[in-house]
């Protein structure tokens, strides 16, 4: 047994069914729900839609299904999967940042030198592929490579296209986003400190709600950026 395992969630048996690390399970789940609310609410947008809109929404998407596999995959299931299955949410995760990085990318391409911004796009292309690589690889595939890619894109190109946007700008969905990405270091602090008050409630499940609470602030930041609600006159 690994020495963080020492902290994690008691297994519950209902009946012949074995249920691994069940509040980590509802927080992450928890996480995914509000991803599925933000896709749900962008397709049901009847307003104008930015050039970014899908590409939000693409990103809300990934987390949805990455988050689900996390919860269910990577916690509630191990006992009747394979580890390895945890690769699901990791690929999601880095795929769900390119969906991100290319609606930060729409976002600043008015007010980029076109040479500037072809170099910014093939450094934020070349990286994805690269983090995806190691992810799929079974020699270098590991939860740190997918956190290590998440800082990549986050820290090293969404947060300065928004830095940037609303320094030009002044938005408000971007000042959101920098606002979600900076509160974003605090649930990896907790991580990877595994702070923790109990075996029910632990840095896994500090971290999740912590994400979520995130993840409502890009959502309202991403909604501001991407759609315009149309007013209806008479």
């Amino acid at each position: 047994m690994a020495a963080n395992d020492l902290i994690l969630n008691p297994t519950l048996y209902l009946g012949w069914f074995e249920w691994r690390e069940p509040i980590t399970t509802l927080t992450d789940l928890t996480v995914s729900l509000i991803c599925i609310y933000a896709v749900v609410s962008f397709a049901r947008h009847k307003g104008q839609k930015s050039k970014n809109f899908f590409y939000y929404q693409g990103y809300f998407l990934c987390f949805a299904i990455g988050m689900m596999s996390a919860a269910w995959l990577g916690h509630g299931l191990v006992a009747y999967v394979g580890t390895e299955w945890k690769v699901i949410g990791w690929i999601m995760s880095i795929i769900g940042y390119l969906f991100l990085g290319n609606a930060s990318l729409i976002q600043i391409k008015p007010i980029t030198p076109k040479r500037n911004f072809d170099i910014i796009r093939a450094l934020f292309a070349v990286q994805i592929v690269m983090f995806l690589f190691l992810i799929l690889n079974p020699f270098t595939r590991n939860f740190k490579i997918a956190q290590i890619g998440s800082i990549v894109s986050l820290i090293g190109f969404i947060l300065p296209m928004h830095l940037y946007n609303y320094s030009k700008t002044k938005q408000n969905g971007s000042l959101l986003i920098i606002s979600a990405i900076i509160f974003g270091l605090i649930p990896a602090i907790v991580y990877n400190t595994q702070f923790s008050f109990s075996h029910w409630f632990n840095y896994h499940d500090i971290s999740h709600v912590l994400v979520a609470i995130n993840m409502v602030i890009i959502f309202i930041g991403a909604k501001h950026l991407s759609t315009k609600t149309l007013i209806k006159t008479t």
